[in-house]
């Protein structure tokens, strides 16, 4: 796996290595208000070869209202993004870069399914995710999941993923969050591939799904 420079690390069970990108959003405006890209970045992690112990089983809602489970999405590679809909900027940009990124990878990039997993189930509901989905940029076919607070603690853990609450008197909730900025690639078997930062360039994600898709072949 190539060299990925991160903000914050943590260590991630069963890679040998430590990373995690902390996205700290702040503001209130609605999910289709364009990204600023504030994410500061310093290190450098190498992902050493081996087995991530990255996702998992989770049981979700989708953005029209039925529940789904992981086994939904195996057949098919996948593209997961942990954010919440309110986010002003880190989430807006990450799921431009994946549709931008599924674009440039042309036949290949039909073989992913991009997934949007909220951290703030509270705001999130399905109704809310089906307007999310549909911003412009955004992956076509993006698929947004929600559920209970439970569920998506569950999903969170399973993928390594922070989210916590934090204080922001800015917004009209009273709070936003701050959350893991990572986009994670998933073979069709549901196990981890490789993973991509905001640093990441959208050229550069294709080139790997089109690397991968080609190894398969």
């Amino acid at each position: 796996m190539s060299r990925v420079i991160f903000k914050q690390v943590v260590a991630v069970l069963g890679l040998g290595a430590a990373f995690m990108v902390l996205g700290a959003c702040s503001g209130d405006r609605k999910p289709d208000g364009r990204p600023s890209g504030q994410v500061a970045q310093s290190g450098q992690v190498t992902a050493v070869s081996g087995k991530a112990d990255i996702g998992g089983a989770y049981e979700l809602v989708d953005h029209t209202g039925k529940p789904v489970t992981n086994k939904n999405y195996l057949g098919k590679a996948q593209l997961i993004f942990f954010g919440f809909a309110y986010c002003p900027d880190v989430c807006p940009t990450a799921l431009q870069k994946m549709g931008a990124a599924l674009e440039l990878a042309g036949d290949a990039g039909d073989a992913y399914q991009a997934i949007f997993i909220t951290v703030d189930p509270k705001r999130d509901t399905p109704e809310m995710l089906a307007q999310f989905v549909t911003a412009n940029g955004f992956p076509a076919g993006l698929v947004a999941l929600t559920g209970t607070q439970a569920q998506i603690d569950k999903a969170k853990k399973a993928f390594k993923v922070y989210g916590a609450k934090a204080d922001d008197p800015t917004s009209a909730a009273g709070y936003t969050f701050d959350h893991t900025s990572l986009i994670y690639m998933m073979d069709e078997n549901g196990d981890f591939v490789d993973i991509f930062s905001h640093s990441t360039s959208p050229q550069d994600i294709a080139d790997r799904l089109v690397r991968h898709s080609d190894a398969k072949r």
